[in-house]
């Protein structure tokens, strides 16, 4: 098994993704070869669940682009589950300490607590060997508990990546929304100063503005967008661009 997200992190390249939530393979095999670094598939906030995920990564398999997915909790056999499908990063929620980062990271490692399935090794002889150094385990920091331990978390043995949850982290500064408030801003300079210093990759799992402002601010793994969203935006938009040319014709 070979992660090159991972790699691409670790030699400092700034990463950009999508978030799917829509459950049909059609979605991850038709954004497969269109240069996306990685896809989070996400259980967490969508009605996905195992089983459509694991058609889902089977789907992009032709494909570069790393499979990550957003679990629904720090639980041990969640981790295992997603990892036995496929992933190759799993993004944990609502990590609040090293403790917790650890019990993540021991979840995603055979060397830890992570149980032997045989699934992953169908077509990969090589993965039991590789996996516990491949396998990406991504905190995500939302919380004002998170922010205040975010050293102990991002020096946590394992872990090379976290997310900031931007959306839950701004209801946790009783900034919704707000993501220009000083406060914002400033834990937002928390998150990738901390992560710099300790050779991390710091990432923002949404949208809050231009993608330039994220890689200014020295995020390495940028989510674009989310499916539902590109679909209703692309729509709305042809469909308004449709009805104007409609208008301009009627009154000629």
């Amino acid at each position: 098994m070979k992660n090159q997200l991972k790699l691409q992190l670790k030699n400092g390249q700034v990463t950009f993704g999508v978030t799917l939530g829509i459950p049909s393979p059609e979605v991850p095999y038709a954004l497969g070869n269109v240069g996306l670094d990685w896809v989070n598939f996400d259980i967490q906030h969508s009605v996905l669940d195992t089983q459509t995920v694991a058609s889902l990564i089977q789907a992009m398999s032709y494909s570069d682009t790393i499979p990550i997915v957003r679990v629904q909790s720090n639980e041990p056999s969640l981790i295992n589950k997603v990892l036995d499908i496929g992933a190759k990063a799993v993004i944990v929620p609502l990590v609040n300490t090293g403790k917790e980062a650890e019990m993540a990271v021991r979840a995603a490692r055979y060397s830890g607590s992570r149980s032997w399935g045989g699934r992953a090794t169908l077509r990969d002889p090589e993965y039991a060997e590789t996996a516990d150094a491949e396998i990406m385990v991504i905190p995500q920091i939302e919380t004002k508990l998170a922010l205040q331990n975010i050293d102990e978390i991002v020096t946590t043995e394992g872990i090379s990546a976290v997310f900031c949850g931007p959306y839950d982290l701004s209801i946790a500064l009783d900034t919704f929304r707000d993501f220009n408030s000083p406060v914002y801003q400033k834990a937002l300079e928390l998150i990738v100063s901390s992560c710099e210093n300790h050779g991390v990759a710091p990432g923002l799992l949404a949208p809050i503005g231009p993608v330039e402002q994220a890689v200014e601010k020295g995020f390495k793994l940028i989510c674009i967008g989310v499916d539902l969203t590109f679909l209703t935006q692309g729509v709305r938009n042809e469909l308004r661009t449709a009805r104007t040319s409609a208008s301009s014709q009627a009154r000629r």
